[in-house]
């Protein structure tokens, strides 16, 4: 496929997909953004992205026939767990089939780390394990309803917790909120996440999964003690038992298979630039 012809629509262009449309823009693809609202197209447009209201539920999907006009779609919608696990793969269900009436062949699915369950170990792609968690079991779900799909190839990209720009903790109350421990972290910076999908669109690799976070995973009371020092705030505590299941999720697969240097792969390195 011609790097230079590819249309790129975002189906979700809210923290992470309007910067992601912006990139596109900027590179020179052509690129239309949906959102669920007249006001939310609104600001697409006024930041010169071509956008579209899409409304998708588990029941009906209504999008204008130009926003199917792509050579690659881009899923960006996490579930909506308030709704339950079948909600959110009825909606994907939905989704892949109206995909397969449209000239899209390539999807890249916007996952996350919270598919698998907490094993005390090392998770690769392989891990097979089903998280206890609602939010992971549907995400599970619907990334299999998607690279399991005629017509259409699909790569998943499982990004661990976004960090980045809003999403620090820069204050006492985000910080007093957590619960802090000595958990290890899986996290990626919002640049990551958009250098990574530009790399699987550039290298046209399709048909995989990809656990996508920052090679260091600090744990949970060091990163906060790091903000704390960052924006001068009281020094958390640390809340009881030390022993809690985690994960370690690992990305070598993505670093080998693209050849990707993550930007933030120390996620500490988020608070060294903060003007105190």
């Amino acid at each position: 496929m011609d790097q230079q012809l590819k249309k790129i629509s975002i189906l979700g262009c809210g923290w992470l997909g309007k910067p992601l449309a912006l990139h596109f823009l900027q590179e020179g693809y052509p690129v239309k953004g949906a959102r669920t609202s007249v006001e939310g197209v609104r600001e697409l447009e006024a930041a010169g992205i071509d956008g579209y209201v899409v409304s998708l539920s588990e029941t009906q999907l209504d999008a204008p026939e130009a926003f199917w006009d792509a050579d690659i779609l881009i899923v960006n919608i996490p579930p909506r767990i308030h709704r339950g696990v079948e909600a959110h793969v009825a909606e994907i269900t939905l989704l892949r089939d109206k995909l397969q009436t449209t000239r899209i062949r390539r999807v890249l699915f916007v996952s996350s780390t919270s598919v698998y369950a907490d094993i005390n170990d090392l998770v690769t792609e392989t891990n097979d394990v089903v998280p206890d968690t609602p939010n992971g079991q549907a995400l599970r779900l619907a990334e299999q309803v998607l690279l399991r799909a005629t017509g259409f190839r699909t790569t998943v990209l499982r990004f661990g917790g976004l960090i980045g720009y809003d999403r620090i903790p820069n204050s006492l109350s985000r910080i007093s909120r957590r619960q802090l421990n000595d958990v290890p972290m899986n996290v990626i910076h919002r640049d990551d996440c958009i250098g990574v999908i530009s790399r699987v669109i550039e290298k046209d690799v399709w048909g995989e999964i990809f656990n996508a976070c920052a090679g260091g995973h600090p744990l949970r009371m060091n990163y906060y003690k790091a903000a704390a020092a960052a924006f001068n705030l009281e020094i958390p505590r640390k809340i009881q038992p030390w022993d809690l299941p985690y994960k370690i999720v690992t990305s070598s697969k993505l670093k080998k298979m693209l050849e990707y240097n993550f930007v933030l792969d120390d996620p500490l390195a988020v608070f060294n630039t903060v003007e105190k």
